[in-house]
């Protein structure tokens, strides 16, 4: 912690100088223009997260292919463009993962987007557990956490010592167990005070959130007042039009619709060209 302190300190105290510095980068020649004051001490506060520990080929075999681009992470790289060209339209900067129901795969889609966005160096990503009824992220990132993401919101240990860094751009918030008052865990203060420190604290570009199917319980309805946005996933030939209109409308009722994510397309009609066959 006393490390993470430093770090803080120094990026607080560097921000006034950082705004000076980039108006005054601004109005230099191209040539001569240099970092912001403060990017040093952000990557600072960023390394003091444990790196993740993990193995690429498990983990596409549990269907997290994003990791090198190429022809399987297609679908996932377009997804993350879509979302950037969104977010920046928009200024969106929370964004939830939902589903109608369980099965549509909307945790392994959040984990490949998450990845997909850690390929863009130059992007900070946070992508957090909110699924606290039927938790999978650790189980997609091959993961067993000592504690849990209730634990972060209820100050019981810091996230710094919790979260997990892929590359130097992408922290995972997973958890270890399930939470039996988890709606009113995701509605309470505290947590709005803990993405708003996180946010302060780390500046993240994007925060992701897998969420409990929306038709399941009240939790994911009742958290998105927290988000920007939402992307609804679901599954090909097994998500009825209905649940999905459903959906679409509870969400468009508190905060932005990202878009709809079909998973688990068995075919394609060759319009987007994903066998790469064209390069």
């Amino acid at each position: 912690m006393e490390k993470l302190q430093i770090a803080l300190e120094k990026a607080r105290a560097s921000r006034a100088e950082a705004a000076l510095g980039e108006r005054a980068a601004k109005a230099a020649p191209a040539a001569t223009r240099t970092a912001p004051a403060g990017r040093d001490a952000l990557d600072e506060a960023w390394s003091v997260f444990p790196a993740l520990d993990i193995n690429k080929k498990r983990l596409e075999a549990r269907r997290l292919l994003a990791f090198e681009g190429g022809p399987a992470a297609a679908s996932y790289d377009l997804l993350r463009t879509k979302l950037i060209q969104a977010a920046s339209r928009e200024n969106w900067k929370r964004i939830a993962v939902v589903s109608p129901g369980a099965g549509a795969g909307k945790t392994t889609t959040m984990a490949n987007l998450a990845v997909s966005l850690a390929r863009q160096p130059d992007l900070r990503t946070i992508a957090l557990d909110f699924d606290l009824r039927r938790p999978a992220l650790h189980q997609v990132l091959g993961q067993s956490p000592s504690q849990g993401m209730v634990d972060v919101i209820y100050n019981r240990v810091g996230f710094d010592q919790h979260g997990r860094r892929l590359n130097r751009n992408l922290v995972f918030g997973m958890n270890d167990r399930a939470v039996r008052n988890s709606s009113e865990v995701l509605q309470s203060h505290q947590t709005e005070e803990l993405l708003s420190a996180l946010e302060e604290t780390f500046q993240p570009d994007y925060m992701l959130f897998d969420m409990p199917p929306m038709l399941a319980a009240d939790d994911a309805y009742g958290f998105l007042t927290h988000v920007d946005a939402a992307l609804i996933v679901v599954e090909a030939e097994k998500t009825p039009m209905a649940q999905v209109d459903v959906v679409e409308r509870q969400i468009s009722e508190v905060t932005g619709v990202l878009g709809v994510v079909l998973n688990k397309c068995n075919y394609t009609d060759g319009v987007y060209a994903s066998d790469y066959g064209y390069y």
